[in-house]
């Protein structure tokens, strides 16, 4: 006797590759991780962090003395404030589907207007009025912090290749097209740069911002 066997149609077994567990994600997520738990024991993450949009700032002592370019003595002990970008600000800016030139834009005014916000956080009566100066370290922007009133430390920071390495890995893993886009960069070298109390005052205290 013959059995009529069915042949069932064969199912199509989707296997889904991951990169989980591959060195490079492994490595993202060690920065990630790294990042937010460095934001956290800063305070980063914080409402009194908050500088505008773009920028987020971390107060400390200042561990040496200094000499500014513009004349600016700051002294081991002094109070500065540490510029970091904000960085579901950045995630979001990339997000939105803008060309490259529109990003670039927008984060340049986002910044200026952080700036603006920081010189009022700074000016009488703000929560920074005894911070002496402010520094922010770069790969990408330092040119236009130039413009922007700060002026590069030489030879800072201390190790500057291995503090750009890690910002292009937190870049990266902050937007997935950053891996191509920083890959056919020169961002080789992280560069320090230094606003005084006084500087950012003149450019973006309150009589600027009546002039803006």
């Amino acid at each position: 006797m013959r059995y009529a066997v069915e042949r069932l149609p064969k199912r199509r077994v989707r296997r889904t590759v991951t990169s989980v567990g591959t060195p490079r994600s492994r490595y993202r997520w060690a920065v990630l991780v790294y990042d937010r738990l460095y934001r956290f024991l800063c305070g980063l993450d914080t409402a009194a962090s908050e500088v505008g949009s773009a920028a987020r700032i971390e107060v400390r002592r200042s561990h040496r003395t200094l000499q500014l370019a513009g004349g600016t003595t700051i002294r081991s002990g002094d109070r500065i404030g540490i510029l970091h970008l904000n960085n579901a600000f950045m995630a979001a800016l990339h997000a939105g589907g803008l060309p490259p030139i529109a990003v670039g834009l927008e984060f340049r005014r986002q910044l200026v207007s952080s700036l603006y916000d920081l010189a009022r956080l700074a000016g009488p009566g703000g929560r920074l009025t005894d911070v002496e100066a402010f520094s922010a370290t770069t790969i990408f922007f330092h040119q236009g912090l130039t413009r922007l009133g700060f002026a590069p430390e030489d030879d800072a920071p201390a190790w500057p290749r291995l503090v750009a390495a890690y910002q292009r890995a937190l870049l990266a893993s902050l937007h997935p097209a950053g891996t191509v886009r920083l890959r056919r960069s020169s961002y080789r070298r992280a560069v320090r740069l230094w606003i005084s109390r006084e500087n950012l005052l003149a450019r973006y205290g309150a009589v600027a911002r009546l002039a803006r």
